[in-house]
């Protein structure tokens, strides 16, 4: 019999949850039934048994087998329909074909990598997006970031947050590569699973990492989040604040005092997750994928293949730039939209409010959200995307 492995909801949702499972997760601390209901069938999908106890709350526990080899057919109720999970975004169509295409042609050569640098490999990010990402994490990095951005005239002295949001959208782009390549390990075009490492300060070397480990990591993670208040949102947002410093030092010190299966100690100075993905399918198979996600242009590829490749990657780069912008507009009509209800973080300068937002409600980050009064926040966000975008001649 296989072991079962624990997890609370914070923890396999850090794991195993998409784009719409984690912003669902940050902005009402809880998985509410139908998003939560989902989530249980997703993961059944992946693993070969999955039992519950709770039904979305903050307390809800996740016992899970052992992880597929490869995603099974999703259960549905009587008389429902199975949703193919395709395309609600519509550059993600021209996706699917961006990964098909790389894996049949053998243009990467390593099997396990981490999102990012799948991304890269496929082309669905740039250079400079992929360079970009890192700045998340590490402060001085981005501060030369930054820099090159306010030298190119792209953003001004006081906008820096500005970054974190382009950021933040960049990243969605490996939600959404999860999704196709989701669909395509149904399709049995390719198998792909995770693979842990962790990094051993002491000698620079790279492990991979049981997944009891894992379990350990994030168990001390939300224990420590728990203990100084803060979540994903709040340290991304305020790096600079007391509690997340403190968090941070400790954090250190936890995790480098992590045990492997074994009982070890590890020494580790930080862990990630990456990806092995193995193609499985031959040309036909992979025409017949084609034809059934994307029938209009199935004969255009079988026509020219290479003009269709680079016709479908000039369309998805421009259909992922034309995503962004709509995401800062719709950002920023919700930030005029909302009221405060709740003192904002007074920690930071903020005041209690319950009128329509002015410009001196904010007493911190008053180059960003002044980009919001002064409508400018879409217009920088178009010339991040420009600066690292793709350009074609």
């Amino acid at each position: 019999m296989s072991q079962k492995i624990e997890f609370t909801q914070e923890q396999i949702v850090a794991i195993e949850g998409d784009e719409v499972i984690k912003s669902h997760m940050e902005k009402n601390k809880k998985l509410m039934k139908n998003v939560f209901l989902r989530f249980v069938k997703d993961l059944e999908q992946r693993y070969e048994s999955v039992e519950t106890v709770g039904k979305g709350g903050t307390k809800t526990k996740y016992i899970l087998g052992s992880k597929r080899k490869k995603i099974a057919e999703r259960r549905r109720e009587l008389g429902g329909n199975i949703s193919n999970g395709a395309w609600s975004i519509p550059y993600t169509k021209n996706m699917d074909i961006m990964v098909v295409s790389v894996l049949e042609q053998g243009l990467v050569s390593k099997t396990a990598q981490i999102l990012s640098k799948w991304c890269l490999d496929f082309g669905l990010i740039t250079p400079k997006m992929y360079e970009l990402l890192p700045a998340k994490y590490h402060e001085g990095y981005k501060q030369n970031c930054l820099q090159e951005l306010i030298d190119n005239n792209i953003i001004l002295e006081g906008e820096d947050r500005i970054l974190n949001d382009y950021i933040y959208d960049l990243k969605i782009i490996q939600n959404h590569l999860v999704n196709t390549l989701n669909r395509m390990s149904k399709a049995n075009i390719i198998e792909y699973f995770p693979v842990y490492k962790g990094h051993i300060e002491r000698n620079g070397k790279t492990i991979n990492l049981h997944e009891e480990t894992v379990k350990r990591i994030l168990t001390h993670q939300s224990e420590l989040m728990e203990k100084y208040d803060v979540n994903d949102w709040y340290l991304n947002q305020f790096p600079n604040a007391k509690k997340v410093q403190n968090y941070k030092k400790e954090w250190k010190v936890e995790l480098k005092s992590i045990k492997d299966e074994n009982g070890n100690e590890l020494g580790l100075d930080y862990w990630y997750i990456s990806y092995a993905i193995i193609l499985k399918a031959r040309k036909k198979k992979i025409i017949r994928y084609l034809e059934k996600f994307n029938r209009e242009v199935i004969e255009q590829f079988k026509k020219d293949e290479e003009l269709f490749l680079d016709e479908n990657k000039v369309d998805y780069h421009n259909g992922r730039s034309t995503y962004v912008i709509n995401q800062a507009q719709k950002r920023m009509n919700r930030f005029f939209e909302q009221k405060y209800k709740k003192p904002f973080i007074e920690e930071l300068g903020g005041k209690q409010v319950t009128h329509k937002k002015h410009d001196t409600d904010f007493v911190f980050d008053k180059g960003y959200y002044a980009l919001y009064f002064e409508k400018l926040y879409v217009q920088r966000i178009r010339e991040l995307q420009k600066y690292y975008g793709c350009t074609f001649n």
